[in-house]
């Protein structure tokens, strides 16, 4: 057996074990056939096989994102970003330039809307909007997707029903042009609506090359439901001839045929339990701190769950359903347990999407049921800091319990990393740093177990860690060549670890530098 590639002289982290390193890979094809030391993998090769010399580089398997929502993260490519507005009035500028720049038949999409990052902590109305841009739809999303702002045009356009009880009106009962819970599903569908499956993907090459300058070599693409729309699953089945890393697809629907027609082997993902701490309506056991009177939402009732549930698990289906609050996330865990104790058929890798605020009882049940967390490390830096969506929305004492990722390793729980883009960046480094440095000292947890998250429990969470996830013979050349060690490297430097070259397949896609 001769290699294509030999790697050499790295510092090689195989995520078997916490300690397992080695010095070299030798590659064939896609597989690895060889890892250890120099002398050991230069025995496969010939005067055809390419040395790549890694100069003591650091070498991990392809970085997971277990959860985040592609056809958005294309979209994000070409929307006007708001993230970096810290205003009512940067807001305006930017959706005043849009507009002199806007083609025909055309809308303006604002993405990653933040009211607490704004000096007015509140979202723009209508009315403001109405002035900058008065004769074109104009949507904006907060950077959940839960709530968006739209101006008076879209109203008109959307012909969406005030009896929905979703939209906010001002003391004078006139509406403000927030809309919030099933009119944001309703009025989030008739945008995509608006645009051709061309523009959906306009953005793709763009989103896709900063992903594989990440180290990333598979994602899990959720699309569909509430919030999105069906075609995005199709869009994205037609285009990934086009994606050079592989995309898993959970389909957000509860409708099974769908998924079943499409021969897809997993259902779910943002099948929404609940919303979001940030618009509100996830929901909790006690008010939120901002609305006394509000506990948030579940948009099914108990029996409409554990039928959805048992159905696809009897199919043999992998089951995910978000659930953000701890009053959401015992109730989807009360649904699974009825499901798996009353069934047959035990072996199943059923998941939770986001498990952001539960508790310590919560936290057990998960273990007990066997059921695998799919959580977003970097909620902790943007969500966390003082004035911020857990400070204002949620309160200190609550805050100190979100994300508690050392309490649920502990358990031996399965946790796949994710960065819920476009919602944030896809970039693993950076969860496997707020992992690590967790604003809460006692939900820290180590940089090899933040890593796995991101590489062997990415796989495992996906039913693909007997091919992926770690660097042995016979698992696929998926790698990811990095600057420094994440291990090693002070904690509040993981950050700042670069990627140097990234691998897929046994071919390099991606080379910052020679190597």
């Amino acid at each position: 057996m001769v290699a294509d590639k030999v790697l050499i002289n790295g510092h090689i982290i195989k995520m078997n074990t916490e300690y397992d390193y080695c010095e070299a890979i030798a590659v064939q094809g896609k597989k690895i056939i060889c890892t250890g030391s120099n002398y050991e993998c230069l025995n496969y090769s010939n005067s055809k096989t390419k040395v790549f010399d890694l100069k003591g580089k650091t070498v991990v398997p392809g970085f997971y994102d277990s959860h985040l929502h592609l056809i958005s993260t294309f979209l994000k490519e070409i929307s006007v970003n708001l993230e970096n507005a810290r205003s009512i009035p940067d807001i305006l500028d930017l959706i005043e330039e849009a507009r002199k720049n806007l083609k025909s038949n055309t809308f303006i999409y604002g993405s990653s809307l933040s009211e607490f990052r704004l000096k007015e902590k509140r979202l723009p109305t209508r009315r403001e909007l109405d002035k900058v841009a008065p004769d074109v739809p104009v949507i904006l999303s907060s950077i959940e997707f839960h709530t968006i702002v739209v101006n008076s045009f879209t109203m008109n356009l959307f012909r969406i029903p005030f009896t929905t009880n979703s939209f906010e009106k001002d003391e004078f009962n006139i509406f403000t042009g927030r809309i919030r819970n099933r009119g944001c599903f309703i009025a989030r569908r008739k945008m995509y609506e608006m645009m051709s499956d061309d523009l959906h993907v306009l953005g793709m090459d763009s989103a896709i090359d900063k992903i594989i300058k990440k180290g990333v070599t598979t994602l899990v693409a959720v699309e569909g439901g509430s919030l999105f729309h069906d075609k995005h699953v199709d869009i994205l089945m037609n285009n990934m001839k086009s994606i050079p890393v592989d995309v898993n697809i959970f389909y957000s629907t509860t409708d099974i045929k769908k998924v079943i027609s499409k021969d897809l082997p997993r259902i779910g993902g943002d099948i929404f339990l609940d919303g979001s701490i940030t618009s509100q309506n996830a929901a909790l056991f006690k008010p939120y701190r901002d609305s006394k009177n509000n506990k948030g939402l579940l948009f099914f009732t108990f029996n409409e769950l554990v039928e959805f549930i048992r159905q696809s698990h009897d199919l043999g289906l992998q089951v995910a359903v978000h659930a953000v609050g701890n009053r959401g996330i015992d109730f989807l865990l009360d649904a699974y347990q009825k499901v798996l104790s009353e069934s047959d058929h035990k072996c199943h890798r059923h998941r939770i999407e986001h498990f952001e605020l539960p508790t310590k009882e919560q936290i057990t049940r998960v273990e007990e049921l066997g059921l695998i967390l799919a959580m977003h490390p970097t909620y902790e830096i943007y969500f966390r800091n003082k004035g911020e969506t857990y400070d204002v929305r949620i309160g200190k004492e609550r805050s100190l319990m979100t994300n508690p990722f050392r309490e649920i390793f502990d358990c031996g729980i399965i946790v796949a990393g994710c960065s819920d883009s476009d919602v944030m960046r896809v970039d693993p480094l950076l969860g496997v740093y707020a992992a690590v440095n967790h604003p809460n000292p006692n939900s820290r947890i180590t940089p090899f177990e933040a890593l796995k998250m991101y590489t062997i429990n990415g796989a495992y969470s996906v039913i693909e860690d007997n091919i992926k996830g770690s660097i042995k013979e016979g698992k696929i050349a998926d790698l990811a060549v990095l600057d420094n060690n994440p291990l090693t490297v002070d904690s509040k430097c993981i950050k700042d670890i670069e990627v140097i070259s990234t691998m897929k397949n046994g071919e390099f896609i991606y080379i910052k530098e020679g190597i």
